[in-house]
């Protein structure tokens, strides 16, 4: 199934061991248990000290940090309400 094949990719991410994740969309055809999981494994990741980017149409969740690159005036590291709150 799709979902399979979804976790055999996510399992190849975590083989290969880097420092970085570049993730396009990694939720899409997982079931609950799935996302749980993607969820865990990219908190693990971050809680280590790896990065994580993620392109994804799902909402995100809105304190969730984000660094964006932008002109002086503005800080290097806010929250999504932060960029809407100086309109980014």
């Amino acid at each position: 199934s799709m979902g399979q094949r979804k976790r055999v990719q996510l399992a190849r991410v975590l083989a290969m061991d880097r420092p970085i994740w570049l993730l396009d969309e990694p939720s899409v055809a997982l079931d609950g248990e799935g996302v749980k999981l993607l969820e865990y494994m990219i908190r693990d990741h971050r809680n280590n000290g790896g990065i994580v980017i993620v392109a994804t149409h799902l909402p995100i969740e809105m304190d969730d940090p984000m660094v964006l690159r932008l002109p002086p005036r503005f800080p290097r590291r806010m929250t999504f309400v932060d960029m809407l709150d100086r309109g980014g």
